[in-house]
């Protein structure tokens, strides 16, 4: 009889444990199916939207640069943070935080001169870093801790078939519209499509039942959606904070040791930030170069950045068999060199031709790229000193970007912009061939 009654709360156990489960499956289909509206119409949109009301090339700059100064400094208070948390309440707070930024964009371009409204959305955009710092790294803790590895490839991959197909949705219907209304109103609208898939990916968050985080160690999970950005930029490093925040699923309790990292590993640091440095270089110069050089509709530059990005979700699956055949490092390699297309085919081009075989070509090189990096850090880090190794890592990166981004500006100042996108192609080159040197 005893045994009997055990049996029974076992399988009423068993049973709610699968219930919860397909339910927090679906809440994650749900909230990449959002975000993908809100990737493709707010967050693709804002630095040319930014362009067309005027801002300067700086300007367009700091709306990426920005949020990775945010980034140094709250990275290490924010994993603090979220240590002494429980998870899914932590990161449905973050994302709460992060996302109210979306519905202030919504009446900006009906409320603020044009001046005015570019300073307001740096601000903004600024602010909404540091929430979003939380929310890039716990969600990837959530994910990896709500589902369990032996269904993790099939989630994950659903998710990010998902976001492909919500993204083009969201990327041509957004174009459309702007085609169709004023600046004000088209903007307005778009903002406020995007404030939706804000609230809605949000809502769904909150429904997550999130299992104690476990102990921190590295799970490639391979989720493309990266919340917590505020900017989305073909062409220069989508996976910007993903590579570097997303490898942190739970703060490591132990002290960074300068002293554990080895010389090799130094030298690839070198490297890897010549990489970033020269991928972020040229990211305020597209958006300008679309409007003002170009002379792109929003819809023709809602066709740049759909294929880019789906040319990226297309070509992904192809990282596992190219990584066995030809290895990390000559991934890493020749994906460094061939990005170096995208800033030269538009720096050549004079109509939306040339941009978009740019597109494919940096979309293909990306889909490798963000795993290949990864990976090839990974081979090179002590899994006891973890750490530290990261740490620099992340500062690596955060360096590259602040200066890359900032540094752009100043580069086409002095040479004009396509002379600009002509040597970064060049730098962007030399950057592959670090990688081969030291990396």
């Amino acid at each position: 009889m005893l045994s009997s009654t055990t049996n029974d709360l076992k399988l009423k156990t068993n049973v709610t444990a699968a219930r919860v489960r397909l339910a927090n499956y679906w809440h994650l289909y749900q909230d990449v199916a959002w975000f993908g509206i809100l990737y493709g119409s707010t967050i693709s949109f804002l630095a040319v939207f930014a362009t067309r009301l005027g801002a300067a090339t700086w300007q367009i700059g700091f709306l990426a640069a920005g949020p990775a100064l945010m980034n140094v400094f709250f990275t290490i208070p924010v994993g603090r943070w979220l240590s002494n948390q429980q998870l899914g309440p932590a990161v449905t707070k973050a994302a709460v935080l992060h996302r109210v930024g979306y519905l202030i964009l919504v009446p900006l371009p009906l409320l603020l001169p044009a001046a005015v409204q570019v300073w307001a959305i740096l601000v903004i955009t600024l602010i909404m870093a540091i929430p979003g710092t939380a929310l890039a790294v716990g969600f990837n803790a959530a994910l990896a801790s709500t589902v369990p590895e032996k269904d993790r490839g099939i989630v994950v991959g659903r998710r990010n078939a998902l976001l492909g197909a919500t993204i083009m949705v969201s990327f041509f219907g957004s174009g459309w519209l702007l085609g169709q209304m004023s600046l004000e109103w088209g903007y307005a609208i778009v903002f406020a499509i995007g404030a939706l898939g804000a609230v809605m990916s949000t809502f769904h968050l909150w429904r997550l039942r999130v299992p104690a985080a476990p102990p921190f160690k590295y799970q490639p999970v391979q989720d493309e959606a990266q919340p917590g950005r505020t900017l989305g930029l073909a062409g220069t490093v989508p996976h910007r904070l993903g590579v570097a925040l997303r490898l942190w699923l739970h703060w490591p309790p132990k002290k960074i040791s300068v002293a554990q990292i080895s010389g090799r590993y130094w030298k690839m640091m070198s490297a890897y930030f010549l990489f970033h440095f020269a991928q972020l270089l040229p990211g305020a110069l597209f958006p300008v170069f679309w409007v003002r050089e170009a002379r792109l509709t929003d819809g023709e530059i809602s066709w740049v950045n759909a294929l880019f990005y789906l040319v990226m979700l297309l070509t992904s699956p192809l990282l596992a068999p190219l990584t066995k055949k030809l290895g990390n490092h000559h991934l890493n390699v020749g994906g460094a060199i061939l990005l170096g297309s995208y800033p030269l085919l538009t720096g050549l081009a004079a109509d939306i031709t040339l941009l978009l075989v740019a597109a494919v070509l940096g979309g293909a090189a990306w889909a490798i790229l963000s795993g290949a990096l990864v990976n090839r850090l990974l081979e090179f880090i002590p899994a006891d000193q973890r750490s530290s190794h990261l740490a620099l890592y992340n500062m690596s990166l955060n360096l590259a970007t602040l200066g890359g981004m900032m540094l752009g500006p100043v580069l086409a100042g002095a040479f004009g912009l396509r002379e600009a996108l002509l040597i970064i192609a060049g730098l962007r080159v030399m950057s592959g061939l670090a990688l081969s040197r030291w990396g």
